[in-house]
């Protein structure tokens, strides 16, 4: 356990899409100045989101340390889906994988982060009821926490239970249900108003230099804003983004560290289901501490999305696919015996020609020596060069098609797999791309994860418009 209870390391992860219009009807008058909400991919879920989030900052988690995924959208109702991740990371088999579930499990996650005994993810995709009054108010995000003291120092926090029904769903079901926002917001006001202040009181201090509020309430939100002279900047976040459910609290605190000074103190503030307060002060390497791209410039880079293809990706709209079989479901035998090359993708190295294979054989495909040692080597950091470009208008996604690239891995190796988060028609030989841990379908109950290709941040087209799929 650090000397200093506090966050070392953080990251956010941003979907690359955006939807601010909810018309069906085109011909409708456009609505002005409303929110808009983060819109994850239709290959992305908690998992995924959780895996790029962690990758920027997981890779030295020690055995005995814990790995949490904090979310309410779990792909699995039972199996462990941080486990999942896990394996996508190539932690070390003493890391515990654990979920958290629950509205409250993103504050209880990061509690369990600045405790020092954690490194975890909060990660949720958020989805409701088409035409639903919160339908741009719910977004997806994921955010990453490990433990230590060189971004943040916490001082003080204090905590408030109160069993109260506001967001709920039974097993089974797909949408919260929610309760009269009017009557929730008064207790959640209150308790989130007595754990502000009794963990300033606990840090000796009066007012703090910025204020964090996350909230299932928006009106609660709002009104605790107002109560603890916060300055609105993470009210701006959550305009462009909705409120992202267990995530939330870690994507507001991680856009204050983004832009917070050492020395400077943050009160976070999560008023769910009770309430959970955090006193921090920011430390001198809070900006090493970040990993991958700001709040703000991942806001800056998404891509515009139209409401009918977003009701497609959430099959919410049922739309004849392809005359096709269903994609095979995975078995779990060669899952595990391949999961180096499935999870981690890893490839060998072959110890005579020093060139690499993709997926690892036993035979190198390049020199063709046989039964020779070879070493595993992970390609899922590098970048890949297209040569080659397929597009499949047979797909079973919810696209009406998908590009297949083969691509030429920096180091040796050569990857064949689907781009995501980019258009078919924009993908080009000599293109640039990351892979990226998705899941490719799901057949029998069975998610099937692996990586795909995404634009490096060179070659992508931010800010693109594709609400071309009404």
């Amino acid at each position: 356990m650090p000397e200093q209870p506090g966050i070392d390391a953080y990251a956010a992860y941003l979907p690359s899409y955006a939807l601010d219009d909810t018309r069906l009807d085109p011909t409708a008058p456009a609505r002005a100045g409303g929110p808009t909400r983060s819109v994850a991919g239709y290959d992305e879920d908690a998992v995924t989101m959780a895996v790029e989030a962690l990758r920027h900052i997981a890779a030295d988690t020690p055995a005995g340390r814990h790995l949490l995924l904090a979310t309410t959208s779990a792909p699995y109702e039972t199996k462990t889906s941080a486990g999942v991740v896990h394996e996508a990371l190539g932690l070390d088999p003493g890391v515990t994988a654990l979920d958290l579930r629950g509205h409250r499990a993103g504050a209880s996650a990061l509690d369990l982060v600045l405790r020092g005994v954690a490194t975890a993810a909060l990660a949720d995709v958020r989805t409701t009821r088409p035409g639903a009054p919160d339908e741009l108010a719910q977004g997806d995000a994921a955010t990453a926490f490990a433990g230590g003291g060189r971004a943040a120092v916490l001082l003080a926090r204090a905590g408030h239970t109160t069993e109260l029904l506001d967001r709920w769903r039974l097993p089974g079901e797909r949408h919260d249900r929610v309760w009269d926002e009017r009557f929730t917001a008064e207790i959640l006001v209150a308790a989130g108003l007595d754990t502000a202040r009794r963990a300033l009181a606990q840090a000796s201090l009066d007012a703090v230099d910025e204020v964090v509020v996350s909230s299932s309430n928006p009106r609660a939100a709002a009104a605790l804003r107002k109560a603890l002279g916060g300055t609105g900047q993470d009210a701006t976040v959550e305009r462009a983004t909705g409120f992202t459910g267990v995530a939330h609290p870690g994507l507001l605190l991680a856009a204050a560290l983004d832009e917070a000074e050492p020395g400077q103190t943050i009160l976070l503030l999560s008023a769910t289901e009770g309430a959970d307060a955090f006193v921090l002060r920011v430390g001198d390497g809070v900006r090493a501490a970040r990993g991958g791209p700001t709040v703000r410039a991942q806001l800056a880079a998404r891509q515009r999305l139209g409401y009918g293809r977003y009701l497609r990706w959430r099959g919410l709209l049922d739309v004849q696919g392809p005359a096709r079989p269903a994609s095979p479901a995975p078995a779990a035998p060669p899952m595990h015996r391949r999961a180096g090359w499935k999870y981690r993708l890893e490839g060998s190295r072959c110890d005579a020609c020093g060139r690499v294979t993709t997926p690892p054989g036993r035979v190198c495909a390049s020199c063709g020596t046989a039964g020779s040692g070879s070493a595993p080597v992970s390609l899922r950091d590098r970048t890949a060069r297209v040569v080659s470009v397929t597009r499949d208008h047979l797909t079973t996604m919810p696209e009406p098609e998908v590009a297949i690239v083969v691509a030429d891995v920096d180091g040796g190796g050569r990857l064949s797999a689907y781009a995501t988060d980019v258009a078919p028609a924009d993908v080009a030989v000599g293109m640039a791309m990351n892979p990226v841990f998705r899941r490719l379908w799901t057949t029998d109950s069975i998610h099937n994860y692996f990586w795909k290709l995404r634009p490096a941040p060179a070659d992508a087209a931010p800010g693109k418009d594709t609400a071309d799929g009404q």
